[in-house]
């Protein structure tokens, strides 16, 4: 429907455009929202990430751990983009963008918190609390950043 820019559509035009908007929506819903094992493995490496990090010069196997987190950061891209998927990004979507920002503010907490609490106590359960608490927090606001994502595309999820 190609109009002049004077022009307006008529009532018939404008409702047509509205339902191929609504159909556009409806089929490309069930790809927007993310698979249900990333939210999981994104927690597993952010746990892993902490628990390297902090017991990094105590620890040889914390290298691996560290090493291990890096790796799944690299390849949970690769694997979401090779399902053909629609890949909207949740953490700078509008949609999404607040929560976002609390959870990686509440990321960087938890490695601040859990390196600070080890330096000062040499306590080892901080990077260990600390990395099951990223668990929780990703496994917590991943998906509620996705209901956001896809509330506001007007995609049921």
């Amino acid at each position: 429907m190609t109009h002049e820019s004077s022009e307006r559509p008529n009532p018939l035009e404008a409702q047509q455009a509205l339902e191929s908007v609504t159909d556009s929506q409806r089929a490309l819903a069930p790809f927007v929202r993310s698979p249900g094992w990333l939210y999981p493995a994104q927690g597993v490496a952010m746990a892993l990430f902490i628990i390297g990090l902090v017991l990094f010069t105590s620890h040889g196997w914390a290298t691996l751990a560290l090493g291990t987190s890096i790796i799944i950061f690299c390849v949970l891209p690769v694997l979401q983009s090779a399902r053909s998927r629609v890949i909207i990004d949740v953490y700078t979507h509008s949609g999404s963008r607040v929560l976002g920002l609390l959870y990686l503010a509440g990321f960087a907490g938890l490695v601040i918190g859990a390196l600070v609490v080890h330096a000062l106590s040499g306590r080892e359960w901080a990077a260990y609390i600390a990395g099951l608490l990223a668990l929780a927090l990703t496994l917590v606001c991943g998906p509620a950043m996705d209901k956001k994502l896809c509330a506001s595309i007007g995609a049921s999820h």
